[in-house]
């Protein structure tokens, strides 16, 4: 389109090389993050599009029926190109975003086989809306789950029993739940955020009592963290999630897929996956946790698909000192210090625990490949071992017990 360009091409994911300076983590609006809700936005989701984006919502409201009847690739060729001038603020465009992201996936998994072609009146909102947010224009974690929640109750807290996703799929208790699972994570992890920026801080000031603090604060948000993760087998069963919802949530296909009045090349994108959540990449970053470079390069590489701003605050938290090396300079004089550390560490390992127990479950159990491949595109059982391993080498005193992570 017009000279298209890729909109995530100018962003490689690498960290920047600048020097670390605490301040520049102060304020957290300017990395589109919030002091109360951490990654998810200040304010709730937008819940309805003005009138001139009807189209898309009476669409995106008929998903499921669509996709049940084969439909949907007729109603998207039906549909009239949109022009974007009519979303008046950041809120509508997310939504927008999320739900032409939405649709072009359902129309490339929705059928007996792939899509190739995106419609004109999908592929050209997606692109420049995508293009806007500093995102590839794929359905991405960002999009189908910080923007996608509303509260049940106004007057009440981002909680997983009072929230409620906006858009879905096929619709059901088991999708509604996994993203719901989703949303609750990012809203455990906000005390956590302010509780590094702190850390950060105190460790560059030597305040030793205050680290300690701060990473109680972030041992407790793993522990909410990983409760989470644990629940979702309650209401979210693998046969559904694998047969039902992952390829929604896969990416493109080989060789890719032509974006209709953008240009006639296929480009291939990768879906929405947990690693491009900033959330544990996070953690890592304040701890140093460092894999392999193959990992690290995959671990980038999902960067890409995170919001400029989320990107931007996890280098700055990896440019500022070692605080390992902290701890052990002050662990003979301060072994609380040195316990809270590790407890830290110690919750993180759990959490991907958790998670690699419920990859088996869901993805390698379900899967008829005997090396199955996650939504992102890495080999699960090596990534999964290979992440618990390199969490549990942070420990200062005695490593973490180890368990089989896949």
């Amino acid at each position: 389109m017009r000279g298209a360009t890729d909109p995530a091409s100018a962003a490689e994911g690498a960290p920047s090389a600048a020097p670390f300076d605490a301040g520049e983590l102060d304020d957290l609006a300017s990395f589109d993050m919030d002091a109360v809700r951490g990654y998810l936005p200040a304010t709730d989701p937008v819940v309805r599009l003005p009138p001139a984006y009807d189209a898309w919502e009476r669409i995106a409201a008929s998903l499921p029926a669509l996709l049940s009847a084969e439909k949907l690739g007729k109603a998207l060729e039906r549909m009239p190109l949109l022009p974007l001038d009519r979303l008046e603020d950041v809120g509508q465009a997310r939504r927008g975003l999320l739900l032409v992201s939405m649709l072009a996936s359902a129309h490339v998994w929705g059928g007996s086989e792939p899509a190739t072609v995106l419609p004109r009146s999908v592929a050209v909102p997606l692109w420049e809306l995508s293009e806007r947010h500093g995102l590839p224009p794929t359905l991405v974690h960002a999009t189908m789950t910080l923007w996608n929640f509303r509260r049940l109750e106004d007057d009440a807290g981002i909680t997983l029993s009072n929230l409620a996703i906006l858009q879905l799929f096929h619709g059901g208790m088991d999708e509604h739940w996994f993203f719901r699972i989703a949303v609750a994570m990012d809203a455990a992890c906000a005390p956590a955020i302010q509780a590094i920026v702190q850390a950060r801080r105190a460790c560059a000031d030597g305040r030793v009592e205050e680290v300690a603090r701060a990473l109680d604060v972030m041992t407790a948000a793993l522990n909410d963290i990983r409760e989470l993760l644990a629940r979702m087998p309650e209401q979210c069963d693998p046969y559904i999630f694998y047969r039902r919802l992952r390829r929604f949530l896969s990416g493109w296909p080989e060789p890719g897929v032509i974006y209709a009045g953008v240009d006639d090349t296929p480009r291939r994108f990768g879906g929405s996956s947990g690693a491009q959540s900033p959330l544990l990449q996070l953690f890592d970053a304040i701890l140093g946790v460092s894999p392999s470079d193959g990992v690290r390069s995959f671990l980038l590489k999902m960067r890409v698909s995170m919001l400029p701003g989320h990107r931007r605050f996890l280098e700055v938290v990896e440019r500022g000192p070692s605080l390992r090396r902290f701890v052990r300079q002050h662990a003979p004089s301060h072994p609380a210090l040195c316990d809270a550390h590790d407890a830290c560490v110690n919750a993180l390992v759990r959490v991907r625990e958790v998670h690699a127990e419920i990859t088996v479950r869901y993805i390698l159990r379900e899967s008829d490949e005997k090396q199955a491949q996650g939504t992102g595109g890495s080999s699960l059982v090596e990534f999964l071992n290979e992440m618990c391993d390199a969490t549990r080498r942070r420990a200062v005193g005695a490593e973490p017990s180890r368990t089989a992570c896949a």
